[in-house]
């Protein structure tokens, strides 16, 4: 029995390792991507090592899948996890999503095969549903933390733009200074702004775009105040040294509820930990306890009703718990 638990937590970390090198390996495909027309390509694969060749695959499956309209219209939700002009970004994320969802259900298939078990076809169309959406959950968070970092450099971007106002610059200017002058992931942001105004958007239209893509309120405030100086005028200096004291207040503010309610924020976390730990405590002390919900397509059921129950569970944590602005 202990053998059997070492040889599942050895899958676990087996399908994580699998999942960190895929995200390794996006990130290698971008920035391959951002050097490419710098350096010389080969006529043959020849040369190149076998990592090489399976990437160059792994480009050529990319491209061929770029051609399925159905494809290219699922992936366009994936879009703003993709950097500007990146057009194959949203089918390389389909394409990983299908691979981890892939290797997933042969994981399971290994693990059941070991214990002896022969896995139903429910499980094993339940197995490709998790593998598929393991991806999406990493980019739920991601998102969560991107979104985060934008939301704390929003008043360090006014500061910038303020400041070239002041020096007598326009605003596509200082929106071309501010993407330069940012860190990342705002500056990618001011990036697709910059381009719209290039392409012949207003300042308005541009930022109201960005208010609907990162959906912050300090993003849908400068967004209204550009509207209304667009329609009405004004000094454009005024109306940002306005925006910089707002957002400035709001963040101190901010500060101030977050130190007064770190209390009920670990109550949260602690309170979102305890099931989980539990599920563990009761696996460890009975290893067996949980295989009758893996034997049939009502224990995937109950599975899968559990998962919701969570998730309803830290849903509700969230609202009651939090004290937000």
């Amino acid at each position: 029995m202990n053998s059997l638990i070492l040889i599942r937590i050895l899958l676990a970390l087996g399908t994580l390792i699998i999942i960190m090198m895929l995200f390794k390996l996006h990130k290698a495909i971008n920035s391959e991507r951002r050097i490419a027309r710098y350096s010389l390509k080969l006529d043959t694969l020849e040369e190149l090592s076998y990592f090489d060749k399976l990437l160059e695959k792994y480009h050529q499956l990319v491209k061929k899948c770029q051609n399925n309209k159905r494809l290219m219209k699922y992936s366009k939700s994936y879009e703003k996890y993709t950097k500007v002009g990146d057009n194959l970004g949203a089918i390389q994320f389909v394409i990983n999503k299908l691979i981890v969802a892939f290797l997933f259900v042969i994981l399971i298939i290994i693990s059941n095969t070991i214990q002896g078990k022969i896995i139903s076809l429910f499980g094993l169309i339940f197995s490709l549903i998790i593998g598929y959406y393991i991806y999406d959950i990493y980019l739920i968070f991601s998102e969560k933390r991107r979104t985060k970092k934008i939301k704390n450099d929003m008043l360090r971007a006014v500061i910038i733009m303020n400041n070239a106002f002041k020096a007598g610059k326009s605003t596509l200017q200082a929106v071309h200074i501010a993407s330069h002058d940012l860190p990342y992931p705002i500056a990618q942001e001011f990036e697709k702004i910059y381009q719209d105004m290039s392409y012949g958007l207003s300042v308005d239209v541009a930022f109201q775009r960005f208010a609907k893509r990162v959906k912050l309120e300090e993003a849908n405030y400068i967004a209204s105040s550009l509207t209304i100086l667009n329609k009405t005028g004004g000094n454009i200096v005024n109306v940002f040294s306005s925006i910089e004291k707002t957002l400035f207040d709001k963040k101190k503010l901010e500060s101030d509820l977050k130190n007064s309610s770190a209390a009920s924020n670990l109550v949260v976390k602690v309170l979102m930990v305890i099931p989980i730990l539990f599920i563990l405590v009761i696996y460890v002390m009975s290893p067996t306890y949980f295989e009758p919900l893996f034997a049939s397509a009502l224990g995937y059921m109950v599975i899968f009703i559990i998962i919701i129950m969570f998730i309803i569970y830290i849903y509700l944590l969230n609202k009651i718990m939090k004290v937000r602005v």
